[in-house]
């Protein structure tokens, strides 16, 4: 079980990455060939950083077939973790009050994102 559990985690963080990466091109690409600036920019990665985290949750909750809030939740908080250790470690830089605020709106995004992955693909009729 907890293997099954891991795995759907991992390809949610995966899936995270890979939607964050293609985000993080367009917008170089954006700031490097037009006009707008960086200060522009706005709230924008970290709408991307909760879509990402929605499709993640989804495609966690698809692959485990149950438990989506616990799956999606799981997903989040590896992938909170994971820019918590990213930016401690490699940034030296501690965590603001609005920092929390925004992983616990990871975790809850991709929580929800669990619950709808696992009832969109798991029809019983």
């Amino acid at each position: 079980m907890t293997r099954r559990i891991l795995t759907a985690a991992c390809y949610g963080i995966v899936t995270a990455l890979l939607v964050i990466l293609v985000v993080t091109c367009v917008l170089a690409t954006l700031l490097r060939f037009t006009s707008i600036t960086e200060s522009s920019i706005g709230l924008l990665p970290i709408i991307a950083s909760f879509a990402a985290l929605f499709i993640a949750g989804i495609i966690a909750g698809a692959k485990m077939k149950e438990k989506g809030l616990f799956i999606g939740g799981t997903t989040g908080v590896l992938y909170s973790l994971l820019i918590l250790l990213i930016q401690f470690l490699g940034y030296n830089s501690g965590v603001s009050h609005e920092e929390y605020l925004i992983y616990g709106g990871n975790i809850f995004t991709a929580a929800l994102g669990g619950v709808v992955g696992v009832n969109l693909f798991n029809r019983k009729y």
